[in-house]
């Protein structure tokens, strides 16, 4: 579900250390926030799970998994003790894009076919046939309504949509320029919608309805050593940039986005607006060339801690459950 691109461990080396003025300044602003580090996890896995690609927390405190790979939706229990699966029909590559009311939506790029799923069978299905060929999809469902984005992979026009429960779309807003700019997730925060963007430090928001924005927020503090290497792509070298942040998540007061990195973990902690408040990484961090945490959940708890589970692609598929509790505010 991304351009290809490159990661942390697979980039060509740029030599220049140019990078735009607001990465400069969001390095600086990074650089006065102490990096602290990440509790030990509780680490989930299966013999069968594959490729772990989208992961939610369930209005039971299951956390659930879509593997692309198996083409199953797997439920775990949060300690991780013991599992169950599901395949739903005709759908390869079972997408989790949210909860409406009780139901658990499931999106499938290859059928364009969103599944409302209770328990673990589909009760009803709707079909989207709008969606241009040879694009990238993403998909959200939202107790405002469901929503697609589609990212032409060999143009510059990608569009967004709000469908009703038909499929038909009820908005549509035109999305212009590089499709690196527009692959990322769809996600919700209040009653906003979120596009986020893999490749760049920001995310587009808009009204539920569509009809006001969009509006950019910049994570003001993102800190990566790639950002020289998406400068050195905007002014034409080459192939792609790279994946600076997989995923992001919002609950309670933050966002959780995923820094993407060679070998460890790193969850930044923003505000509501964008203000980096938290830097967290693994403990002993070191190199590691097939690394890839892919998606990242997030839950406010009723005790005002939060569980973070992160999906590892690579090197080996899991998920990582954290709980993180925000110290006191003076």
């Amino acid at each position: 579900m991304f351009f290809t691109g490159c990661l942390p461990s697979s980039c060509r080396r740029i030599e220049s250390r140019a990078v735009f003025p607001a990465d400069s300044l969001s390095r600086q602003i990074a650089a006065h926030i102490p990096v602290d580090t990440l509790a030990l996890p509780t680490i989930i896995t299966a013999p069968d799970l594959r490729f772990p690609r989208t992961v939610l927390f369930g209005n039971d405190d299951h956390i659930y998994v879509g593997d692309t790979e198996q083409n199953k939706i797997f439920i775990f229990p949060s300690e991780g003790a013991s599992h169950t699966s599901f395949t739903l029909p005709n759908t390869s590559f079972p997408w989790l894009a949210g909860w409406q009311n009780d139901s658990l939506v499931v999106f499938d790029p290859e059928s364009r076919q969103f599944h409302f799923v209770v328990d673990t069978s589909a009760v009803a299905s709707l079909t989207v046939d709008h969606a241009p060929a040879n694009s990238l999809q993403y998909a959200l469902a939202a107790a405002s309504g469901l929503y697609l984005k589609a990212v032409a992979t060999r143009d510059t026009t990608h569009y967004l949509w709000k469908l009703d429960r038909a499929g038909i779309p009820v908005r549509e807003t035109v999305l212009y320029g590089s499709s690196w700019k527009h692959a990322g997730l769809l996600r919700e925060s209040g009653n906003r919608l979120v596009s986020l963007s893999g490749f760049h430090p920001w995310a587009l928001f808009w009204t539920e309805d569509l009809i006001e924005g969009p509006d950019t927020i910049r994570w003001w503090g993102f800190d990566s050593p790639m950002l020289r290497r998406t400068y050195a792509f905007e002014q034409g070298q080459g192939r792609g940039p790279p994946l600076i942040t997989s995923a992001a998540a919002a609950a309670g007061e933050y966002w959780f986005v995923l820094n993407q990195r060679a070998g460890w973990l790193r969850i930044d902690i923003y505000d509501r607006a964008g203000m980096i408040q938290y830097i967290f990484e693994e403990a002993n961090p070191g190199y590691l060339k097939d690394f890839y945490p892919i998606d990242i959940a997030a839950k406010f708890n009723p005790d005002s801690s939060y569980h973070l589970a992160v999906a590892l692609r690579a090197p080996t598929p899991s998920i990582r459950v954290y709980q993180w509790t925000p110290p006191k505010k003076d």
